[in-house]
């Protein structure tokens, strides 16, 4: 008997579905000194990302407005990030985006580029000039990330679904080895490589629309048989 399979794409945000990571471009353009030591010392692994973030915070100055204007012109979303989506939705295949950045800066790229999807994310906030964040995802276990992408991609496979990952950074890593799928580029596929664990390269989403309407949404979805 051939029984359905469901199946969920996660996907990561910074520097996967946009042009560059944001977050770290808002860092680069207006933290203060002594962002270079926490953010160097957070790609060594001495410091997981929610530590370094609040210590990089605490060093930025920036307003809403400067920041809103500089999310809005400076960045944009894999042109074929759109037809990727729309494939998926074809198929009955849900896409959730998982990101250890920022709502501020996902709602306005969203709403620039005309995209509707479920995201979990890290919060920020301006006050006075000054950035607050807030990890409403982070985990109660480890705290490493702001947003434990694991937590949520357990509850996916609880729920009966197959998982194809998507991702590029420090913060995909737990994932890459329980996602039934990889596609990684950049730190996380030299993760992989180290790791031996089995991945689809890609440098855009042309590649990966391309690996997914060539069978592999197909072959996931086409069930197995059972005793």
């Amino acid at each position: 008997m051939i029984v359905p399979v469901k199946l969920e794409v996660l996907c990561d945000f910074d520097g996967t579905i946009t042009n560059e990571d944001i977050g770290f471009k808002i860092i680069e353009t207006f933290a203060g000194p002594g962002w270079e030591e926490v953010e160097n010392a957070y790609q060594r692994g001495e410091k997981g990302s929610r530590e370094a973030l609040i210590e990089i915070f605490s060093l930025t100055r920036v307003s809403a407005e400067t920041l809103t204007r500089f999310v809005e012109n400076g960045f944009h979303v894999d042109p074929a990030f759109p037809d990727f989506v729309n494939l998926c939705r074809k198929a009955g295949i849900a896409v959730t985006v998982l990101s250890d950045g920022f709502d501020f800066y996902i709602e306005l790229m969203f709403r620039k580029f005309k995209l509707d999807l479920p995201y979990l994310a890290n919060n920020l906030r301006v006050v006075d000039c000054s950035l607050r964040a807030d990890f409403p995802y982070s985990s109660h276990h480890c705290g490493s990330c702001g947003n434990c992408k694991m937590d949520y991609a357990r509850k996916v496979k609880a729920s009966g679904s197959q998982i194809v990952y998507i991702g590029d950074g420090h913060s995909d890593k737990c994932v890459s080895s329980f996602a039934d799928v990889l596609f990684a580029k950049g730190v996380l596929a030299e993760h992989c490589r180290q790791e031996g664990t089995p991945y689809f390269p890609f440098d855009c989403f042309n590649d990966i629309f391309s690996v997914c309407s060539d069978g592999l949404f197909n072959k996931l979805l086409s069930g197995r048989k059972t005793e």
